[in-house]
């Protein structure tokens, strides 16, 4: 009975002490994705520029994206070169983002 009640209160202090712990924060990992979609907002007049682009899910569902594109990101139309104000509402774009804990920042856009 005693080794019963010693194990018992063996368990519960370390239960106790293990939520007595600060449990740190690991750093948001960044997740790289690729979307297909249609655009359906561009705006270059804000810092830093943003696009969004409506993208087709199964089931007719739809999912909005917009990110924020940097300087550095990539912009092609076909094999061409493009930049952000040449991009129309209604075309057909691939984007490659990264999820940050900032938000969306666009890698590249594949204009098709």
């Amino acid at each position: 009975m005693r080794t019963k009640a010693y194990l018992l209160s063996v368990a519960l202090v370390c239960g106790l002490a293990s939520l007595t712990i600060p449990v740190t924060s690991r750093p948001a990992e960044t997740i790289q994705r690729t979307v297909q979609g249609t655009v359906v907002a561009t705006d270059v007049t804000v810092d830093p520029p943003t696009i969004v682009v409506q993208v087709l899910l199964p089931h007719n569902e739809a999912l909005v994206v917009g990110a924020r594109v940097p300087t550095d990101a990539r912009i092609v139309r076909g094999k061409q070169a493009a930049r952000l104000a040449d991009v129309k509402v209604g075309e057909k774009a691939d984007i490659t983002y990264v999820k940050t804990a900032d938000g969306l920042i666009a890698r590249s856009v594949h204009l098709r």
